[in-house]
């Protein structure tokens, strides 16, 4: 009897220039000298579009529906609007403006329309955990340790703008320790 794929995590991300990441990183890094980081995967910033949960097998035709959906995209310009602490008091969010989280809401539309009948939206299909917000996380952390790490962080990211010129679809891949990290699979080049 075959033993059942696992079931990984794919991602479809927007691609966040070098600079921004640079001082997305710095920002981390500032945090992390003062607040433990609670997650036990990678924490590089990122913006995801979508998330869907599948068999390796499956991963060919996620990739294919994504480039042939988005292939003929335009760039566009997405703009910061701050920190805040999420709901539970357990990650510290960069927020979008309202602009870009609705163009985000517009793509994961379209990138869950396009992988329809690929994969699932949650774990073991079961309805996604959270529902779709953009943002980005800057850290996990215990809510004790809430209104330290919004003090660490300044405004650096209030309505600072950045050209989005690519998307990428990435794959969770696990290490012996349990730790996951997301290679990226494929780049998508807006026009």
């Amino acid at each position: 009897m075959n033993k059942p794929e696992k079931e990984l995590a794919h991602s479809f991300n927007v691609i966040l220039s070098s600079e921004i990441s640079q001082k997305l990183g710095n920002e981390q890094d500032k945090l992390v000298e003062k607040i433990r980081e609670q997650r036990n995967y990678d924490s590089s910033p990122h913006l995801s579009i979508a998330t869907k949960f599948m068999p390796e097998s499956q991963t060919e035709a996620f990739k294919a529906a994504l480039l042939k959906e988005f292939r003929n995209d335009i760039s566009w310009n997405l703009e910061f609007a701050g920190f805040s602490i999420s709901t539970g008091k357990n990650y510290l969010f960069l927020n979008l403006s309202n602009d870009s989280r609705q163009k985000l809401f517009e793509l994961h539309e379209r990138a869950f329309t396009a992988t329809e009948n690929i994969g699932n939206k949650g774990q073991g299909g079961l309805p996604p955990k959270y529902t779709y917000d953009p943002h980005i996380s800057l850290i996990k952390l215990l809510p004790e340790d809430s209104d330290a790490a919004l003090k660490l962080v300044g405004d650096d990211f209030a309505a600072i703008k950045m050209r989005i010129l690519s998307y990428e679809i990435t794959r969770q891949e696990d290490t012996e320790n349990g730790f996951s990290n997301f290679p990226v699979l494929e780049r998508i080049n807006l026009k």
